[in-house]
């Protein structure tokens, strides 16, 4: 019968010993049960047969057997228990009452690993059995190691080898053979050569020996040596190995040596590529125009590229190890006070930090710098921060130019004064400041009197200087408060951004009036220009920017209409009359680009003769309801803006059609066209004008060109030579509006003046006004003496007609004979006078 017990269970990290009991004496496996019980758990059986099942059963670390059994004795039954695998390693203790030499001797012959003599002693069974569990124990344990390092070995990446002292292969973890081609049971034994290789033996095999050699002279000497090879290993590739070896003493107490191969091409190959891409990065560090500094987790400095030891005036040598702020010393651009430097916040908050605006860098020699980057923080593999980094530059010149920049953007080239758009901030900042403390200030627009003709006639060099020299006066005149700025062209505008009263600012205008008139000086000539102002007040003209420099500007214009060389507050008239001029601008722009300017003659008629000699070109323009709108309208404005030159050209190539068209009816038609000064200023004016002439095939004979008294009287030196080559070219003069101006005799009889024409002012006043009567006298009477033609502008009664030609003025130009009428009208008119001669002479 079989009995099987358990032992109290104890907190141990190994499970409880099996221990087994076979005896068939019952009484004594109770007493032996009673020994061992708390040693582990305990089976017994008292039947030999049962003995060997239950021990693969159980695998017991210890049996207890008696020899003397009735089915099978002890002998027996410990030979079949080891030659069972799951028992063989169970320790078998005979307990007997065969206690002869012959018996002890015999057990230990099958196996058993102890003897106890029956009757036995409690305690001493106790104690050899304790022997034996502790003895399977250590057995286990040196078992696992043994297989764990095993393990290791047949899985660490390398090559592994003994050799005993005779240098014969004893070990060798390559089970695959993939590093030589070495089956697993082909090293034993062999040579170094036919394991390795002879390449590989060759390299190592002296070192081995010598290492051998030199521990049996003297045990004291080193013990391992390493050294680099580069081999053919199994599948034909060549790779870095490095060789360790260790002497070990071998089973004959005699010295082996332990080889250790390691594959470290990969190794290798990243420390390579780790040295080029260091050595790159060097070379990127160096090159760049950035100073960099690198620090540890301390802030102390680790590295410095060479912009940064010019930049800090600190070398490599005296630097590495010093704290960041011993090299580079930050402070403020602005009050002087020493900054904390980015690489201790980047460092503390663990983040990229920016510099500070406006920071100087103290080098070493002193000077100061202004620099600007930012520093980050540098982490190893595992996330921490193992230092950090700081790059920064030299902002200097790049500082002052963005000062520089801005100053242009903000200020005129020429005469550095503020332009519009500083202008107009300091506007806006005003009107708030004004707005808040319920104060007032002006804003004026000052624009200098017939500048274009200064300019035009001198060049613009002296312009430039002219405008130049206004500047500086304005300059003097107001205080620092105003701000005086330049708007392009001769039109400045000064702000007060603080006024007691209108009248304050009436007075400034009146003094920068004053300051502008004055004789100004260029290159040793004198030159006299004068300037109108429009003054706008916050807020009782506007109170908005845009408001109060328009209404400035309509100030002007009253200005200007007034007689020029004065100053004007805004008015509400002024303003709609400029928004009805501005509404003619774009009309009269429209005009011009879409072809539709229209042009109207009116006949010239000798009464003698009743022949037409020439018609008046006159440019007529509609808006946009179709109505005619008054010359006076836009002409001034076209002349003002240099639109007159492209309506001027308009009006040329529409008279070239209709002389053109009237030599198609065999009539030769002269036309008389106004030039303004605006057109005369234009480079080449007079090639110009003969390439057209040739291109339309007109003679330039059948072209008459009217100026006025007062464009006469403008520049009457440099018009003179003007009007000599276009005389010389064929082209006829004719002086408009004569007797309106103050032209000189003197300058009268020099110039080549074809015709003089009568102003209308003096032909309507014939029969009520004596001295109008006596001026037209004088003017026939000029005329004639310098043999020039004469024609009376105006005319539209008969009393005046029969006046004129009693005063010996015999060519007229009127509603009398014709009002202005359009091309195709004057044709059929011309058509309709059977009586008269195309082309007859003055």
């Amino acid at each position: 019968m079989l009995i099987a017990d358990s032992a109290p269970q104890h907190h141990y990290e190994e499970q409880p010993e099996q221990i087994l009991i076979v005896d068939d004496d019952v009484v004594c496996v109770r007493s032996l049960h009673a020994v061992v019980a708390e040693l582990g758990r305990v089976a017994f059986t008292t039947q030999a047969s049962d003995a060997v099942r239950l021990a693969k059963q159980l695998r017991p670390s210890v049996v207890l057997l008696d020899i003397s059994m009735p089915e099978r004795d002890g002998y027996q039954l410990c030979s079949d228990l080891k030659g069972c695998i799951e028992t063989i390693d169970a320790a078998v203790i005979f307990i007997t009452s065969n206690d002869g030499f012959e018996q002890e001797l015999k057990a230990f012959e099958v196996g058993a690993a102890d003897f106890v003599p029956k009757p036995f002693n409690p305690q001493l069974v106790k104690a050899r059995v304790q022997v034996q569990l502790a003895l399977r124990r250590e057995q286990r344990r040196l078992l696992s190691t043994q297989r764990d390092l095993d393990h290791v070995v047949k899985n660490v990446p390398g090559h592994i080898t003994f050799w005993n002292s005779d240098l014969l292969c004893q070990l060798c973890n390559d089970q695959s053979g993939k590093w030589f081609n070495v089956p697993p049971d082909g090293f034993l034994g062999k040579t170094m050569e036919d394991v390795l290789g002879e390449h590989v033996a060759k390299a190592i095999g002296p070192s081995l020996s010598q290492l051998m050699l030199n521990a049996g002279h003297d045990s004291s000497l080193t013990t391992e040596h390493s050294l680099a090879l580069n081999c053919v290993v199994a599948d034909g590739s060549r790779r870095d190995i490095h060789a360790s070896m260790a002497l070990r003493m071998d089973s004959q107490n005699r010295w082996g040596a332990l080889l250790l191969l390691t594959d470290v091409t990969a190794v290798n190959a990243t420390e390579a590529a780790l040295g080029e891409e260091r050595a790159r990065a060097q070379v990127i560090l160096s090159s760049i125009g950035d100073s960099v500094i690198a620090t540890d987790s301390s802030g102390r400095i680790t590295y410095m590229n060479p912009v940064a030891e010019t930049m800090t005036g600190w070398d490599s040598t005296n630097s590495l190890g010093q704290p960041i702020e011993t090299v580079m010393p930050l402070m403020s651009h602005e009050d002087q006070s020493p900054l904390q430097n980015p690489i201790r916040i980047a460092l503390r908050q663990e983040r990229k930090v920016g510099m500070a605006l406006d920071t100087l860098l103290v080098t070493r020699g002193g000077n100061r710098v202004t620099v600007e980057d930012s520093a980050s923080p540098i982490k190893d593999a595992e996330g921490h921060i193992s230092g950090a980094v700081i790059v920064f530059h030299d902002v200097s010149e790049a500082r002052a130019m963005a000062i520089k920049m801005t100053h242009l953007a903000q200020h005129d080239q020429l005469t550095d004064l503020p332009n519009r758009l500083l202008l107009a901030d300091r506007i806006s900042q005003a009107m708030r400041s004004a707005a808040t403390g319920h104060g007032s200030l002006a804003l004026m627009i000052l624009d200098l009197d017939h500048f274009k003709f200064v300019n035009d006639a001198h060049g613009h060099h002296v312009g430039d200087l002219i405008l130049r020299t206004v500047a500086d006066r304005l300059t003097a005149i107001f205080s620092a408060a105003a701000t005086v700025s330049r708007q392009g062209g001769d039109e400045f505008m000064i702000l007060l951004p603080e006024i007691q009263s209108p009248e304050q600012a009436r007075l400034m205008a009146q003094a920068a009036i004053d300051a502008v008139s004055s004789t100004i000086v260029i290159e040793g000539a004198d030159f006299h220009v004068g300037c109108s102002v429009g003054i706008s007040v916050y807020p009782d003209d506007a109170l908005t920017r845009e408001d109060l420099m328009r209404h400035a500007d309509s100030a002007l214009y009253r200005a200007k209409s007034d007689g020029r060389n004065r100053c004007s507050f805004h008015s509400a008239s002024i303003e709609e009359m400029l928004v009805q001029r501005s509404r003619t601008g774009k009309t009269l722009r429209a005009a011009i680009d879409g072809g539709r300017v229209e042009v109207h003659y009116q006949p010239q008629v000798d009464v003698l003769s009743q022949q037409v000699t020439t018609v008046e070109a006159l440019v007529r323009l509609r808006d946009e309801a179709g109505d005619l709108i008054p010359p006076s309208e836009f002409i001034a404005y076209a002349e003002e803006t240099g639109l007159i030159v492209a309506l001027g050209l308009a009006v040329l190539l529409d008279a070239f059609k209709q002389i053109s068209t009237a030599q198609t009816i065999g009539q030769k038609l002269h036309v008389a066209i106004n030039v303004s000064i605006v057109q005369f200023a234009q480079p080449n004016y007079l090639e110009s004008l003969c390439e057209l002439c040739a291109a339309y095939k007109i003679d330039p004979k059948c072209i008459e060109l009217e100026i006025t008294e007062g464009l006469l009287m403008k520049d009457a030196d440099n018009l003179r030579h003007l009007l000599e080559r276009l005389r010389t070219h064929g082209f006829r003069i004719a002086l408009d509006d004569f007797g309106t101006g103050y032209s000189s005799l003197a300058y009268l009889s020099q110039l080549p003046i074809d015709v003089l024409k009568i102003d209308k002012s003096f032909v309507s006043r014939l029969a009520t006004s004596h001295q109008s009567v006596s001026i037209a006298t004088a003017i026939i009477q000029l005329g004639k003496s310098l043999h020039m033609g004469l024609i009376a502008e105006g005319v539209e009664t008969q009393s005046q007609v029969d006046k004129l030609v009693s005063m010996g003025c015999t060519s007229m130009q009127g509603y009398f004979y014709a009002k202005p009428m359009p091309a195709d009208a004057l044709m059929s008119w011309l058509q309709q006078r059977s009586n008269i001669q195309i082309g007859g002479s003055y």
